[in-house]
């Protein structure tokens, strides 16, 4: 199936809880440690965890995920169990110098070209493919 260029739903917010960056998502709760947000900043990957397992293993959890600026550098992308998110890079500054109150999180979604039917995954015509 071919796809279109991404589409963006908005699906939460990233906040700044005492220089500890919350990602909240409908489903689930996320932060990246305070220690690892200049690194961000500065362009270096970082983990993300999962707010319930931080504190379930006492400030001890494994990475459920990571985030890094985007290569245009206009964005904050954000990998969690296998789905990609992102958030504007000028929205994340400011909750981090305190100007905005939160940063807009949209999910990435790719839609299927219109009039491609569902399950295509080649043009018409291309040696060895069906019609």
């Amino acid at each position: 199936m071919r796809y279109n260029n991404p589409t963006f739903e908005h699906i939460g917010s990233v906040k700044n809880a005492e220089g500890v960056l919350r990602i909240d998502i409908k489903t689930r709760q996320c932060v990246i440690a305070k220690g690892d947000v200049q690194r961000l900043i500065e362009r270096w990957p970082v983990s993300l965890y999962d707010i319930a397992e931080v504190i379930s293993t006492c400030g001890h959890p494994e990475a459920i995920g990571q985030a890094w600026i985007s290569r245009s550098g206009k964005a904050v992308m954000f990998r969690i169990n296998g789905f990609t998110y992102v958030s504007p890079l000028s929205q994340v500054k400011g909750i981090l110098s305190g100007e905005k109150k939160y940063a807009h999180l949209a999910m990435m979604v790719e839609q299927p070209e219109p009039g491609c039917p569902a399950g295509a995954t080649a043009p018409a015509g291309v040696a060895g493919v069906s019609a």
